[in-house]
């Protein structure tokens, strides 16, 4: 366990995100932020070529997630919200977290193995994140459920699994490495998101 995956810390910082409203939108915001640019970057990647009828469900359900998203972050907002940084946390820290990590898997793998390496690095994080979430909501008294958007994550992992094996790729090699990048950025995102949720307390 490092600094970034400690649970304290990481229930600490949902609770605090959960316990007022504004935060608590703009904070779902970023999610939404976070799944639109995964669903863009498939759509760059895979814009050549083949265009598989799994890549494009992806896809559809990648963009359905930052709907989700965006929908219970207005609805907590009560307005519109856009993905300017006065309406997300640690909108910088967020863009670097995906570009950079999508930048060091490229240098890598190429193709079809980047995009689905690099899907995959996110379905885990992703899945272990809104696990968490998912419980501090509860601890929270909020409706939202987050069980339905997991399901999905966990069964496109599974996915990706199968595609880079029948690719003949070793993930046993390759997600280690993959996996300590992601875990070093997931820290510099988490770092932001706590000093974005500071800021915004000492302010009110």
């Amino acid at each position: 366990m490092t600094p970034a995956t400690d649970p304290s810390r990481i229930h600490a910082f949902l609770d605090n995100a959960c316990a007022d409203a504004r935060l608590h939108a703009r904070f779902l915001n970023t999610l939404s932020l976070m799944e639109h640019i995964g669903s863009r970057k498939i759509m760059v990647s895979q814009s050549r070529g083949l265009l598989a009828q799994d890549t494009l469900k992806h896809l559809a359900e990648e963009t359905r997630h930052a709907f989700f998203f965006k929908r219970a972050a207005e609805a907590v907002a009560r307005r519109g919200l856009s993905y300017d940084d006065a309406d997300v946390i640690a909108g910088p820290h967020a863009r670097l977290y995906m570009g950079r990590l999508d930048a060091f898997i490229d240098q890598s793998v190429q193709g079809e193995a980047a995009y689905l390496y690099m899907s995959l690095i996110v379905e885990i994080r992703a899945i272990w994140f809104y696990r968490l979430y998912q419980d501090a909501l509860k601890r929270a008294g909020h409706a939202l459920s987050l069980k339905s958007l997991l399901a999905e994550e966990t069964q496109h992992l599974g996915e990706m699994r199968q595609r880079l094996s029948g690719l003949g790729e070793n993930l046993e090699a390759r997600l280690p490495v993959f996996a300590a990048y992601e875990e070093v950025l997931f820290g510099n995102l988490l770092a932001g998101l706590e000093q974005g949720i500071s800021a915004s307390v000492s302010a009110q």
